[in-house]
């Protein structure tokens, strides 16, 4: 047992072969208990275990990432933390993580490409062995060098069905075509869209597609002034609502890019002397718990987060595991759900 002098008293750091001694094992017999706990018996175990606490023994991970090569840590990279749906991806990493002793390190981009790109520099200077990543730029140099190294990495909330990049995600356009035909359906047909900006949400893109698609198949022309780009939170879809709803002639119902803008458009409505949904049906993306406690409960599409970061994780283990032969993509589906904040509209 090593004893180590300070300015503040002294302190004393154990070995292994310390706790060996006071277990009365081999080291070997003590490196198991660390490692693969299941392969010793319990008594001998709990004897280990008691030696680790006498001895206060405090196990150095990273002296076994120098042996194994790997750090037992993988990095999650998500554009923001405020918004509850990455939390449940998030939830979902982490989960799966724990269940094969994983530990997940979480940086946020605030949806800026700068920032992710010296995220992915940090995390790769931290050594984690693979990252999971919510890119606002599926092109970018930083994510084409990764490829290139042959780094494990798994892109969440993706579009894409087919590609080089490992993906998982959820049918944006087709999501964004079943919000947009739940409006139709109801009669309306001045139906606008809050969409989070092109420039650093190609989820949002593709639901703008869906959404156009829709009109076009039920022979209802596009308009571009009822398509507002903004940034995803509350205030932009309030902002966004009073500016849709002072047009001449306003739109009847809204189809937002995620909840956030939802919520906030419908404030946005209240200000300018409109009822939701009887002056405007309003319609979100992601349904995050807000949604239906909200008043009106907020009708939306809801993308299984949880699910996305499970699978998430799950393929990332296994490409850590064994390098893939081909990149793996899993379209998770979306659903409807109808609650009290779209009607047929009153005039």
């Amino acid at each position: 047992m090593r004893r180590h002098n300070s300015g503040e008293g002294q302190y004393s750091m154990s070995t292994i072969i310390d706790v060996a001694k006071v277990a009365g094992v081999s080291t070997a017999t003590v490196s198991r208990v660390i490692n693969s706990p299941q392969t010793v018996r319990k008594q001998t175990r709990d004897r280990v275990c008691n030696a680790m606490k006498q001895c206060r023994y405090k196990y150095n991970a990273l002296a076994r990432g120098f042996v194994t090569k790997r750090s037992q840590t993988i990095g999650l990279i998500v554009p923001t933390i405020t918004n509850p749906i990455f939390a449940e991806s998030t939830r979902g990493v982490q989960d799966y993580a724990n269940k094969h002793d994983y530990h997940v390190i979480l940086g946020n981009t605030d949806y800026r490409k700068e920032k992710e790109a010296k995220l992915i520099q940090v995390f790769r200077e931290m050594q984690v062995d693979g990252m999971l990543i919510t890119t606002t730029d599926l092109k970018s140099q930083t994510l084409k060098e990764l490829q290139e190294e042959g780094f494990p990495f798994v892109i969440l909330y993706s579009t894409v069905r087919k590609g080089p990049l490992s993906c998982v995600g959820v049918d944006n356009f087709l999501g964004g075509y079943k919000a947009t035909d739940h409006l139709i359906k109801l009669k309306h047909k001045r139906i606008a869209m809050l969409a989070g900006a092109f420039s650093f949400s190609d989820k949002s893109f593709h639901r703008w597609h869906g959404y156009k698609k829709c009109l076009k198949d039920n022979g209802i022309t596009y308009n571009p002034d009822y398509l507002l780009q903004s940034p995803y939170n509350l205030e932009s879809g309030r902002q966004g609502a009073i500016e849709l709803m002072s047009m001449k002639k306003r739109p009847t119902a809204l189809f937002c890019s995620n909840d956030y803008l939802a919520i906030g458009a419908m404030e946005g409505a209240r200000e300018k002397g409109l009822r939701v949904p009887e002056d405007l049906s309003v319609i979100g993306f992601d349904d995050i718990p807000m949604a239906s406690f909200i008043s009106p409960a907020l009708n939306t599409i809801r993308q299984p987060a949880y699910d996305m970061g499970t699978d998430g994780a799950r393929i990332l283990l296994s490409h850590i595991s064994t390098p893939p032969e081909k990149p793996a993509h899993r379209l998770l589906e979306t659903q409807l759900v109808v609650r009290d904040s779209v009607t047929s509209p009153n005039c």
